[in-house]
């Protein structure tokens, strides 16, 4: 009896351990991320290309985020969203809740998506440090139908005790969900009923410029009062935000930004990398996504994958795989210095970034095929 009661116990004794997954490869200049906005910061080579950056640009320094290549990059980003000023910012949380306080002005309520990063990541900021109400809407998806802003105006309108919404926020696209872009036709509805009512727009923007080439961001800008775009997450600077604007909404944001200890000495270390990708940003954007597309018809022509239809999607792409290309596609992918998720149910995210243009389409097609 008493063997047999520790016989498994044996058993399990003798079965080897599962084997480690192969690792990763040091990252070298072939390594691709086919997760995430880009290749993740590497210090030293960052900082060895900020100082190539600074021997080739004059007027780089500035004081307290006046001048200098903060400047030139704030100028730069007006232009680009079409607004009559810009500010820099050392965080996007900053950006976003800065923005929301300055266009709500002396209204309490603010309408923002349920899975927006200004409801789910801030901490509270904006109730806590601005006593701004925010009403969230739309849980599990992209954005609010028309029809749900209108009754959350009309609740706070006609309540026993009469509120007035003094901004909605949206951000798009929305990484909560799988990075889906707001369709602008809604992003235009919601905009004609905002200036009807005098409630002001703020658009979350930190990857907007990850939108599909050719779609139109200074007029999706021109729908809002105030845009927000990161500057660290595939523009190459290792923190900072711009918030662009009307001349009167910027310079209250400046003003705000001081109080809040956001107005910090130099923000050059930025402002250089993030010039300098911007400079030839569209193309590289334009070719990722051109071997992303030569990439997904290849695998759909060899009846590897297809892509699920999205028809709002900004760089997120979702493979379905067939099962005998999922089974140790990941380590596939590992051992070769592809980084990638994990398939999922026979699913799998792809992220189109520039490092895609590393390898040739067809070594991604044979990783797949293994």
């Amino acid at each position: 009896m008493v063997g047999a009661a520790f016989a498994p116990l044996a058993v399990r004794a003798q079965t080897p351990p599962p084997a480690a997954p192969p690792p990763f490869p040091p990252a070298d200049a072939r390594s691709v991320w086919l997760v995430g906005d880009s290749a993740p910061p590497n210090p030293v080579a960052n900082t060895q290309r900020l100082l190539d950056l600074l021997q080739a640009r004059p007027k780089i320094r500035e004081a307290y985020l006046s001048g200098g290549a903060t400047a030139e990059l704030e100028a730069r980003f007006a232009t680009r969203l079409g607004k009559e000023d810009c500010a820099f910012l050392p965080t996007g949380t900053l950006a976003n809740h800065l923005a929301v306080r300055v266009l709500a002005g002396d209204a309490s309520r603010v309408i923002v998506q349920r899975e927006s990063h200004l409801y789910r990541d801030e901490s509270d900021a904006t109730q806590l440090l601005s006593g701004l109400n925010l009403v969230p809407l739309a849980e599990g998806r992209a954005a609010p139908t028309l029809a749900e802003i209108k009754a959350a105006v009309d609740e706070a309108e006609n309540g026993p005790y009469p509120l007035r919404v003094g901004a909605i926020s949206l951000e798009s696209p929305v990484r909560r969900v799988k990075g889906e872009m707001i369709d602008l036709a809604l992003v235009r509805e919601i905009s004609a009923y905002a200036k009807a009512k005098t409630i002001r727009l703020h658009l979350d923007g930190a990857r907007l410029l990850l939108a599909p080439p050719g779609y139109d961001v200074a007029g999706t800008a021109a729908l809002f009062d105030t845009v927000y775009v990161s500057l660290y997450k595939y523009l190459d600077a290792p923190f900072g935000a711009v918030l662009a604007g009307s001349k009167a909404d910027i310079a209250k944001v400046r003003d705000l930004r001081h109080r809040f200890g956001g107005t910090i000495y130099q923000g050059w270390e930025c402002a250089v990398p993030a010039l300098a990708a911007l400079d030839d940003f569209d193309a590289r954007h334009r070719a990722a996504f051109a071997a992303a597309d030569q990439l997904f018809a290849a695998l759909k022509a060899q009846g590897l994958a297809t892509v699920k239809p999205a028809p709002n999607a900004s760089n997120i792409r979702e493979l379905v795989v067939k099962p005998k290309v999922a089974e140790g596609l990941f380590d596939r992918m590992r051992v070769a210095g592809v980084r990638m998720l994990k398939p999922e149910a026979g699913v799998v995210e792809v992220y189109v970034n520039d490092t895609l243009t590393r390898r040739p389409v067809e070594e991604y097609v044979r990783l797949f095929a293994g």
